[in-house]
C-alpha cells in the first residue's frame, strides 16, 4: 500500500470509533431522565441543581470556550486564502486567523480534555458523555494530523486534516447543541462578510472607475 494511503488508516479508525460512540449515545442508551445531544428530554436530571451550584458550571464553560476555539480554527480553513486578497481588510483578517489557527486548535484540545475528564470522573455519566468522547477522539486525531502537516511532506495530510475538522464540527453540533450551532453560524457569517468585503474592494477595478 502506498504511504499516502496509509495516512488515511488512523483517520478512518478515529472516525469509525467516533461514529460508534455517537450511534450508541443516540440509539443504544434510551433513558427519559438523561440529556441527549444537549437537548433535555423528559424530567430534568435529579442532580441538575447540584450541577449548577457545584463545579460543573466551570467545566461546562470550558467546553463552551473549546467550541468557539474550534470555530476560530475552522474559519481559518477558508480565510487562509484571504492573505493575498485585494482587500487590505480581508488580508489583515486572513493573517490574523492564520496566527490564531494553531493556538486555537491546541486550546480547544486542552479545554475539551479538562471538560471531559471532569464529567467522566466527577459528575454523573449521561448519554451525551458518549458524543463528547466521540468529539474528543476526532479532535485529538485532528491535532495529530495538524502537527504532521509541516513535518510530513505528503499531499493528503492537509486533506485528512480538513475532513477530520469537518467531522469534528458535525459531532460538536450533536454533542453541544445550540452552542455549536451558533458557533457554526458565526463562521458562515464571517465567511460571507469577508466575501462581501472582497467583492466591494474589487468592484472599482472591475468597473474601470478611478
Amino acid at each position: 500500500m502506498k504511504p499516502n494511503r496509509l495516512l488515511f488508516i488512523p483517520a478512518v479508525m478515529a472516525a469509525l470509533v467516533s461514529l460508534a460512540f455517537v450511534l450508541y449515545a443516540l440509539f443504544g442508551t434510551i433513558h427519559p431522565e438523561t440529556v441527549h445531544s444537549g437537548i433535555a428530554t423528559g424530567r430534568p436530571p435529579a442532580d441538575m441543581k447540584r450541577d449548577a451550584a457545584g463545579g460543573d458550571g466551570l467545566f461546562r464553560t470550558l467546553g463552551t470556550i473549546a467550541v468557539w476555539c474550534g470555530a476560530v480554527g475552522y474559519a481559518w480553513l477558508r480565510l487562509k486564502k484571504k492573505r493575498k486578497s485585494p482587500s487590505p481588510l480581508a488580508k489583515k483578517i486572513g493573517k490574523l486567523f492564520n496566527r490564531l489557527h494553531q493556538p486555537a486548535g491546541y486550546a480547544a484540545l486542552a479545554f475539551v480534555a479538562a471538560h471531559g475528564i471532569y464529567f467522566l470522573t466527577q459528575a454523573a455519566i449521561k448519554d451525551d458523555a458518549f458524543t463528547g468522547i466521540a468529539a474528543f477522539t476526532l479532535l485529538l486525531s485532528l491535532a495529530v494530523y495538524g502537527f504532521l502537516i509541516r513535518r510530513v511532506k505528503m499531499k493528503h495530510v492537509r486533506q485528512i486534516h480538513f475532513l477530520l475538522a469537518t467531522a469534528f464540527a458535525i459531532v460538536a453540533i450533536v454533542h453541544a447543541g445550540g452552542t455549536a450551532i451558533l458557533a457554526t453560524l458565526a463562521v458562515i457569517v464571517c465567511w460571507a462578510l469577508i466575501g462581501l468585503i472582497e467583492r466591494r474592494a474589487a468592484q472599482p477595478v472591475k468597473d474601470g472607475r478611478p
